[in-house]
């Protein structure tokens, strides 16, 4: 990742290329420690992790945080950065430029915050968020934010047309005990479940999923094919959002509406 790339008009070298795969390997365990749930990994347990001397995943790691693909937590533990979030978030132009206005607007005229996201495997990417002053937790409403999809209402949402086999697949390899709140689910038949009750309602009741004490509704956005690419949620205070339960149900089914036109980045 130190190297300055071939000469123009070249293919990148076999040092070039080892360098780059070492270095989105890192990128991409970082952020499924993140998601998990776990403690972050610090430099040298990366190195294990990912097979490397400690010397090189130092420099690499240290390369990546100056571009901004990773951080340094105070506590020396790695998290994905504002670049790399800038990237995934440049995927999807037209339900940004579109959502920030929508997500203002739910966000003032509920005391919360208002989010969009996307799914990347089991990872929720949190591509918008807009807060009302005061509303969410600072965490909650960090740019880079990745949560599992599994005990979130974002998450849930855009697992609305899993099946239970899909499911199942989806998280063979995931422990779902001890990530998330009280109430997270625990097994693919509680999601699946949770889905069931979700998809009569026609929108995700997250209570106490992620953390206690904190809900998120949420419902999917969808192409013009009905395919899921994108979810548009509220999250706040449980207290706070449940006296307005009915109303926040209507503007996010709008609002979902709403982005619907933007997905395909029109």
């Amino acid at each position: 990742m130190t190297t300055n790339g071939p000469a123009p008009g070249r293919p990148a070298g076999p040092t070039t290329a080892s360098s780059l795969r070492m270095a989105l390997r890192m990128v991409s365990t970082v952020l499924d420690r993140e998601t998990s749930g776990r403690g972050g990994f610090n430099v040298s347990r990366l190195a294990d992790e990912v097979g490397v001397e400690r010397s090189k995943a130092s420099r690499t790691t240290q390369d990546l945080c100056d571009k901004g693909f990773l951080e340094r937590r105070e506590d020396a533990t790695l998290r994905a950065g504002e670049s790399f979030f800038a990237v995934a978030a440049s995927l999807h132009p037209g339900l940004l430029r579109r959502s920030r206005p929508v997500l203002r607007r739910i966000a003032v005229a509920h005391g919360a915050g208002a989010r969009l996201s996307v799914r990347d495997g089991v990872q929720v990417r949190l591509l918008r968020s807009e807060s009302a002053a005061g509303a969410t937790p600072d965490w909650l409403g960090r740019a880079s934010l990745v949560t599992p999809c599994w005990c979130t209402g974002a998450g849930r949402a855009l697992l609305l047309d899993h099946t239970a086999e899909e499911l199942t697949a989806l998280l063979d390899d995931y422990e779902l005990i001890g990530v998330g709140g009280p109430n997270a689910a625990r097994s693919v038949a509680e999601l699946v479940a949770a889905g069931d009750r979700d998809r009569q309602r026609g929108v995700v009741a997250a209570h106490g999923e992620f953390e206690h004490g904190v809900t998120e509704y949420a419902v999917p956005v969808r192409d013009a094919g009905g395919h899921i690419r994108a979810a548009v949620s509220v999250v706040g205070r449980e207290q706070d959002l449940l006296p307005q339960e009915r109303a926040i149900h209507a503007e996010l089914m709008a609002a979902a509406d709403a982005l619907a036109r933007s997905v395909d980045g029109s």
